[in-house]
């Protein structure tokens, strides 16, 4: 009966107010006239007044509306409520749009938050946000397998099941890219601390979901972005997966980003196949995000191996796949790994242990440090994988590094910006013995990991209101080897290390032959729709030299235009292409 009351009296002098407001207006009619005589009412100012007198209306129907459901509360005798938009969240942060990244915003202490579409309510003193971003897209690519590059295969060539039933070129298809749905939160513990929490997980909008080529679950409850922490004016702890922070600063720099332009086909891809070793969500990790400072901020993040396997050819504790996604760890009676945990690597006798030996870690260290402000973006990151073990290393593992640095301006006046990043990724190896004195020497003919330099320039014209033009660069430089074109070069050479001399024709004499250069290019238009939701329109093409294998939109889009055929053999030097158009909704 109380809160009514209180209701009621509020709703009486929000009522009179408008009265009062117009009474003192009119209260000296002579005097009002000789000061509108003297200086007229502008049209600012009379809308000044009519706005203020229909938000005065709009708090009354709003407080009506509460007074007539804790009557209703009352009288049924249900839990007393409010609606999260009208009242003050009592631990005073409130969760930002979900097209945002999930950081929290601060608000003054003391002040209603304003309405908005999120989608948030508050109960018990926790505010907790539904957040999810849609991305469906139809492409028509090419994976630039030609007639010549297909009769390579002896499986389309002479199997009598598969001759016949390649289809390689141009396809349609439909793409969901990287959507997701999640649920975050915040607690206020007191006036230093904020209890926080996040789960998300990957939505599929046009495939079936299904099984991967793993173990991983895609499609299960916290696949993505999942943490609980604190934070504070000193910044936040938290502890789960996220994409790490070498990742996270380039991101805001890729107006491609998921399409089949995505960055990733290169930059941080050591490889050059849909996986990017250093652009990746880190599991089981723990990281320390700073507050912003006269815009600058700084985030670390330390994952640790957990593995018991000396050499990472495990999986990590509680993990369902190997570190990095580099395939299933399985018992095998046919070694096909490096050194096997328990027998030589030419045992006759099994069964001997397939690890994960292609890309799986042990400790690994992200950090990054941003600026932002005047239109000036600027980054500097870098990230170490410990222990990597390699299909090429017979005398243990390595570890692994990657650095970038980069740079954004935008042109408020034109609505342009430009871009440039660089990055380097360094293999520190020994990653074979020498035949001659048994000494584990380096070996860069089959060193694929090590590209000292990557490039990415970008460049994008705001046109009008709601349309913005872009058009990118990407150029990977040369690594100083690759094992599949060295094997094949040298008829097995490579693995057996019969001689190191440099004699021509020897697998020494590959160092630096390998020509695995390339570039992507991307031309787009993006169109806002509404606040919501947006279209757009990407052209890409990938154009690999002699001996590369990168893919276009790896990792990022939804369905991957590799460059391998329907029996999933690869083939260095394609030209993959596409062009490839969508839909976002962000809620």
């Amino acid at each position: 009966m109380r809160r009514c009351l209180t209701a009621f009296v509020v709703l009486f002098l929000l009522a009179i107010s408008p009265v009062a407001l117009l009474a003192q207006v009119t209260k000296n009619p002579n005097q009002s006239v000789d000061q509108h005589a003297a200086a007229p009412a502008t049209k600012d100012e009379v809308e000044a007044l009519r706005s203020e007198v229909a938000a005065q209306q709009e708090t009354i129907e709003e407080l009506k509306t509460m007074v007539q459901r804790l009557a209703g509360q009352q009288a049924s005798g249900e839990p007393q409520l409010v609606n999260a938009m009208f009242v003050q969240s009592q631990q005073g942060d409130k969760l930002p749009p979900a097209s945002q990244p999930p950081q929290e915003s601060k608000l003054v202490p003391g002040k209603a938050p304003k309405t908005s579409n999120n989608l948030e309510w508050t109960v018990a003193g926790t505010t907790v946000q539904l957040y999810g971003h849609a991305d469906v897209s139809y492409d028509y690519v090419d994976n630039g397998i030609t007639r010549a590059i297909e009769a390579t295969n002896p499986l389309l060539t002479q199997s009598p099941n598969i001759v016949g039933r390649a289809n390689n070129g141009w396809l349609g298809q439909l793409s969901s890219n990287l959507s997701y749905f999640g649920v975050r939160g915040s607690h206020k513990i007191n006036n230093y601390l904020t209890g926080i929490f996040q789960f998300e997980t990957e939505i599929s909008y046009a495939a079936t979901p299904g099984s991967t080529s793993d173990n991983q679950c895609k499609y299960c409850l916290g696949s993505r972005d999942s943490y609980v922490g604190i934070k504070g004016p000193w910044g936040a702890i938290k502890l789960g997966k996220e994409d790490a922070p070498y990742k996270r600063v380039l991101v805001p720099l890729d107006p491609f980003y998921n399409t089949i332009g995505d960055h990733r086909s290169i930059m941080a891809n050591s490889g050059g196949d849909n996986r990017a070793e250093f652009e990746g969500r880190l599991s089981h990790s723990i990281w320390y995000e700073s507050p912003t400072a006269h815009g600058l901020a700084a985030e670390i993040l330390f994952s640790p191996g957990q593995n018991r396997s000396r050499d990472d050819g495990a999986y990590a504790r509680a993990e369902p796949n190997c570190t990095g996604g580099n395939g299933v760890f399985v018992m095998s009676f046919q070694n096909q790994a490096n050194t096997a945990e328990g027998a030589d690597l030419y045992s006759l006798f099994g069964p001997d242990i397939n690890p994960c030996n292609d890309g799986a870690w042990s400790n690994a260290v992200s950090a990054a440090v941003t600026y932002k402000n005047h239109g000036l973006y600027g980054f500097g990151a870098y990230e170490h994988h410990g222990s990597v073990n390699r299909t090429t290393d017979l005398v243990g593992v390595a570890d692994e590094a990657a650095w970038r640095f980069g740079a954004s301006y935008t042109f408020e006046k034109t609505g342009t910006t430009g871009s440039f990043i660089y990055e380097g990724l360094k293999r520190y190896a020994a990653n074979t013995v020498s035949a001659i004195d048994g000494q584990p020497v380096k070996f860069p003919a089959l060193d694929e990991r090590t590209r000292p330099l990557a490039t990415m320039v970008v460049l994008s014209q705001k046109v009008g209101q709601k349309d913005v033009l872009s058009a990118d660069w990407i150029h990977a430089g040369k690594s100083p080897g690759d094992p599949g074109q060295c094997v094949a070069a040298t008829g097995g050479l490579c693995t057996a290390f019969a001689s190191l001399s440099g004699v021509p024709g020897t697998a020494a004499s590959l160092v630096d032959a390998v020509n695995n250069q390339s570039n992507m290019y991307a031309f787009g238009l993006r169109h806002t729709l509404s606040k919501n939701m947006s279209a757009y329109f990407v052209a890409a093409r990938q154009a690999n030299h002699a001996d590369a294998h990168y893919d276009l939109g790896a990792v990022g889009h939804g369905s991957v235009v590799d460059k391998r055929d329907f029996t999933g053999k690869g083939f260095a030097g394609t030209r993959l292409q596409g062009v490839s158009g969508g839909m976002t909704f962000n809620f």
